[in-house]
Order: structure tokens, then C-alpha cells, then sequence
């Protein structure tokens, strides 16, 4: 198998890089200096190296001297990584021989992948293996002959052809999933510099002085900081930003802790997966909800500072992203057998991968090295089948909640992803009031779709994509009935209105049916009084503009039964994808008039 050596001092830049390599078929050996590099390539003749600048013992360059003067590994091929734009550090690289160099601040994994490929040419073992063939790591019960933490152990053979329609492959079993989640997560953490960085810039004591040494310390968030205050949005007019203070000046602690925490967390992200995980999407969903826990929680509750709960929100959905990262291919296939025969997708993750998605996110959530105040709260968000926990602590309530809301505003994951009113119950447990203020959406979005934007560096096509709505909204004229007991800071209305122009009412008197293409109404049961049936059957039945019959949603937090069968509208528990939603939407507009399409 091709060889790459990875030398940086950084775990968390070295770590995702040669992931992404064993992922593309490649073998790989790491190295935290240049001492360790030249050994290393003496040891194992590389087919490739890639080498940073920057490291403690010997550096980046004085390593690249030596290994230019050993006549046995004098020719071999190396990258160059650097933070530094310093012409003299290039110049003197490419006179020792450089085959290239890449700023940290800019490079993106798949450009590096190009770029190796030119070196390398295609891995002895590519990246493009069947699923049920893919590397899997060696369960506790396997013999574990020639272990290597860098070379992937040979997988449980494939099950044999099934001699009935029923019988399912057996990609991985639960032993293997486990070893494999905990083994490759073990690493992973943050950097100590980015974690105080995060926690800082989230408190209101800290200030641009006090930041500004901390980013310093880490070469990589001073390159990126550096970027993001000398880009288009900031620049304008204004001179070149060349010092840590003066760009987190200008941009401003919370886009320096964002920053931090995307360098920290969200870089080695994987690609769009088949089954509709979206990166950008992604880091859109989970800034928001990092945003909302921050604004939400009661000030001086005593439930966690401001730093914690952005924290909190922005790691909530962090297993669910390591998950893709890890086990992408394998899960691919349980979509496609899910779409192909329609059966339950836990039962095919048990019997596919012997284990269920959310069991396997618990894992991973516990491998992570984050600190305890963060797992803990996101522990409780989720239980083993990955639904909402029934005894959440005081801050999951506070992300339950942000994470629902951030779904409302379509800043959400995927269509996939659910939303439902609150009642005001719940809310004032969880936020100490019945009604809270929602953010300005419009400001709201902008604000993530920007954050996004500067963090993510996606191409102009992708930006045109991702940076906008996930749904147009259409002309159709929607009216909700909101029973009393449920608060007006509610997720399925933000949602509604994202989709088309709402009304809401607390009764059906109150309708206008002349007026509506279609009626939502929101209740905590199908008993509720006022809210009947045969209520809501006859608000169906009544006839719109144009002679039209009114199209109806009844959602409810529980159903009873005592619904008559048959009846024109049924009720249907909440949550309701915003995919459901928006087709509700949509059959709503009237024959030629704009129909909103999902992005």
C-alpha cells in the first residue's frame, strides 16, 4: 500500500489529514517534528511527505535539509505546509528542492488529495471499496495478529449470498462498530489554545487584548483569523489587517470564537453523503443552535455561562457529524436497502451493522475528548435509539429547545429534521418564560449563512446553494389555530412562515376561510376543547378563493383514538419533518400561481 508520512505538531491539524488519506486508500505514518520525520522516513521511504513549517525540536526546514542531503531518501517527494506567507521560507524551500507548499490558512482536503495523487498516483488500495469490504477495526474477541494504529485491519468477511429476499448483508458487527468508533475518536479533542479561545471570547469579561495572546499561540487560528478579517466582507476600503489585534478588532470575538470552534471541531467534516447529510448544512444547524442556547438560557439561573452553552449547542450534533465520518459508506447501504424495501431503518442498522445509529452516536459522544460539562447535557439530549431523552438536566432542556427552534427557522441539518410547537409549560421550565423572544429571523439567518460562509470556504457554486433558504417561499395564504396552552415561540410557525404567508389565530371562529389556501392546527391532544374532529373536519370542508376545498393539518402532541374513523381530517402526532410541512405548503398554492421549490 502507498505510503504518506504526515509530520505536524498539531494533532488536530495532523489527525483529520490522515484520516482523509487512509480514507482514500492510502497507509500513513505521523511525526510531531522534524526529528521524528527524519527517522521516520529513514524507517518507512515514504512515497510522500507532507511537512510543516512550524514545530518544536527541529523545524519544517532544517528537516528538509537533511533529509535533501542523505543520498538514500534525498529524492523523496515533499509538501510543504506552512502559516506563513514569509517569501524567504518559500524561496528557500523550493531551492531544497520543494516539490510544493500549501498555506494551512487556505488549503482544503480535497485540493490536497489532487495534489498528492500528482505525486503519488493512484493508491495500491482505492478509496472506492464496497461496503461490505471496507476496513473495519479488530473486535475484542478477534485474534490481533501485526496491530497497527495506521494500517486498517482486514474486515469480518462478507456474508454470503442471501438464499432469501429477507436475509440482509452483515456489513459489521457491533463489536466492530464499537471498537472502531471508540479507536478512531480517541484523539479527538481540542486544542488547548482554541478551547480558551471559545470560552474567552464567550465571556463578558473577555475583550480583544486578552484574546488576541491566546490566538497567537496557535499558528493555524492566526492564520485563519488573519484570513477572515483581510476577506471581502471586512476588508472594503479599509487597509490590510497584518496583527492579531487589529483583526480581532475588526471582526469581533464572536466571529473569533467561531472561528475556534470551527478549526476545533467542524474541519475535518465529510463530504455530502448519500443518505442527504450536508456538511455546510450542518455547520449552518449547529451555529445556530449554539447561537440560540446562548441567547436563551435565563440569565443568573445558575444552569451555565454563556461560553458552556454555546458550547453545548455546538457540539450537540457532533456525533451525528463523526458518525458520517466514520461509518459513511457502511450507512449508505442501510439507506439504499431502507429506500429499496421500506423496512424500519433501526431493524436494518441492528442487522446490518449490530448495532442501531443512535447507540453507536452514545459512543462516540463518550470517545470525544471534550470536557464533561459539555458531554454531559448532550449525553442527556440524546438516549440509545438517538430520540430526545424523557429526563433531560436544566441545560438540555435550554438545546432541546434551541435545537427544535433552529430546525423552525429552516437553519436545519436536512428536510429530515423535525419540528413541533412548545407548550408554555415547557418552555418556562426550561427557560423561566412562557413566552420568549424570538430573534429576528431575517437577521438571524443572515447572521449564520454569513458565519458559514467565512468558515467554511466553499466554492461560488456551493455558496449559492447552501447560503440561502432551503425552501422558496410560495404565495399561499395559511392560517394557524394555536390552542391557548402552547406558546407563541413556536418552531412549526417560524417554519410556516420561511414557506408562505401565515395568520394566526387561537380559534377556528377565527378563520377566514375566503381568505386561506390551508389550515394548520396546533393542539397538545385530539381532545382539546374547541379543537374537535368534527371541528376541524368542517374548516376542511369549507370552500376558499375560488371555490377551492381548504386544505387541513391537524398536529397534536398525542392522539387518544376518539377520532372517528374516516373522518375528513385525521390528526397526527408531532414532530413533522419540514419536508412534510413544506409539501403541505405547496399542495396549498392555487393552480398557476408560484409554487416554492425545495433547495
Amino acid at each position: 500500500m502507498t505510503k504518506i508520512l504526515v509530520v505536524d505538531d498539531m494533532p488536530i491539524f495532523r489527525d483529520p489529514i490522515a484520516a482523509s488519506l487512509r480514507l482514500a486508500g492510502f497507509e500513513t505514518v505521523c511525526a510531531s517534528n522534524g526529528q521524528e520525520a527524519l527517522a521516520a522516513t529513514k524507517a518507512h521511504r515514504p512515497a510522500l511527505v507532507l511537512l510543516d513549517v512550524s514545530m518544536p525540536v527541529m523545524d519544517g526546514l532544517a528537516c528538509l535539509r537533511a533529509i535533501r542531503a542523505d543520498p538514500e531518501i534525498a529524492k523523496t517527494p515533499i509538501i510543504l505546509f506552512t502559516a506563513l506567507s514569509d517569501k524567504q521560507h518559500v524561496m528557500e524551500a523550493r531551492k531544497l528542492g520543494v516539490q510544493e507548499y500549501l498555506l494551512k490558512s487556505s488549503f482544503s482536503l480535497k485540493d490536497l488529495l489532487v495534489r498528492v495523487l500528482k505525486y503519488t498516483g493512484k493508491p495500491e488500495k482505492p478509496a472506492a471499496l464496497k461496503a461490505e469490504q471496507a476496513p473495519a477495526p479488530v473486535s475484542p474477541t478477534q485474534p490481533t495478529a501485526k496491530p497497527s494504529s495506521e494500517r486498517p485491519i482486514a474486515p469480518a468477511p462478507a456474508a454470503p449470498p442471501a438464499a432469501s429476499p429477507d436475509a440482509l448483508p452483515r456489513l459489521l458487527t457491533r463489536e466492530q462498530c464499537l471498537a472502531r468508533a471508540e479507536k478512531a475518536l480517541a484523539a479527538k479533542t481540542l486544542s488547548g489554545a482554541v478551547a480558551e479561545v471559545i470560552s474567552l471570547a464567550a465571556s463578558p469579561r473577555g475583550s480583544a487584548a486578552d484574546v488576541a495572546p491566546l490566538i497567537a499561540r496557535d499558528p493555524m487560528l492566526s492564520a485563519r483569523v488573519l484570513q477572515a478579517a483581510n476577506s471581502a466582507a471586512y476588508v472594503s476600503a479599509r487597509p490590510v489587517v497584518s496583527t492579531i489585534p487589529d483583526a480581532v478588532r475588526q471582526i469581533g470575538l464572536a466571529t473569533v470564537r467561531s472561528i475556534a470552534a470551527a478549526l476545533g471541531i467542524f474541519d475535518a467534516m465529510p463530504p455530502s453523503q448519500a443518505d442527504g447529510f450536508n456538511p455546510v448544512r450542518c455547520w449552518q444547524h449547529s451555529f445556530a443552535v449554539a447561537m440560540l442556547c446562548e441567547r436563551l438560557v435565563p440569565k443568573d439561573s445558575g444552569i451555565a455561562d454563556a461560553g458552556l452553552c454555546y458550547l453545548v449547542g455546538l457540539c450537540h450534533d457532533l456525533g451525528e457529524i463523526l458518525f458520517h465520518t466514520h461509518f459513511g459508506k457502511e450507512y449508505a447501504q442501510v439507506i439504499e436497502l431502507h429506500q429499496r424495501t421500506g423496512r424500519r431503518v433501526e431493524d436494518l442498522e441492528r442487522q446490518m451493522l449490530g448495532v442501531t445509529r443512535g447507540e453507536l452516536v452514545q459512543t462516540i459522544i463518550a470517545s470525544v475528548g471534550l470536557p464533561e460539562a459539555i458531554k454531559e447535557p448532550i449525553r442527556s439530549f440524546h438516549d440509545g435509539s438517538g430520540q430526545a431523552s424523557s429526563a433531560p438536566t436544566p441545560l438540555t432542556r435550554v438545546l432541546r429547545i434551541a435545537e427544535m427552534y433552529a430546525n423552525g427557522l429552516v437553519l436545519a441539518s436536512s428536510g429530515h429534521s423535525p419540528v413541533a410547537p412548545f407548550t408554555r409549560a415547557e418552555c418556562r421550565a426550561a427557560l423561566g418564560r412562557e413566552e420568549p423572544k424570538p430573534p429576528d429571523p431575517t437577521m438571524f439567518r443572515s447572521e449564520v449563512f454569513y458565519t458559514t460562509g467565512v468558515l467554511a470556504r466553499v466554492s461560488s457554486d456551493e455558496a449559492e446553494g447552501v447560503m440561502r433558504p432551503q425552501y422558496e417561499r410560495t404565495t399561499a395564504r395559511i392560517f394557524v389555530v394555536r390552542e391557548a396552552g402552547l406558546s407563541s415561540f413556536d418552531p412549526v410557525v417560524a417554519a410556516l412562515e420561511t414557506m408562505a404567508h401565515v395568520r394566526v389565530v387561537d380559534r377556528p371562529a377565527a378563520v377566514e376561510v375566503n381568505a386561506c389556501d390551508g389550515v394548520v392546527v396546533l393542539s397538545p391532544s385530539d381532545l382539546a376543547p374547541g379543537l374537535s374532529g368534527q371541528v376541524i373536519s368542517e374548516l376542511a370542508a369549507a370552500r376558499g378563493p375560488g371555490g377551492r376545498a381548504t386544505r387541513a393539518l391537524w398536529l397534536v402532541g398525542r392522539i387518544n383514538g376518539m377520532t372517528q374513523r374516516g373522518a375528513p381530517v385525521a390528526p397526527q402526532r408531532w414532530p413533522v419533518r419540514l419536508d412534510e410541512l413544506a409539501a403541505f405548503v405547496q399542495g396549498c398554492v392555487a393552480p398557476g400561481e408560484v409554487r416554492g421549490a425545495a433547495a
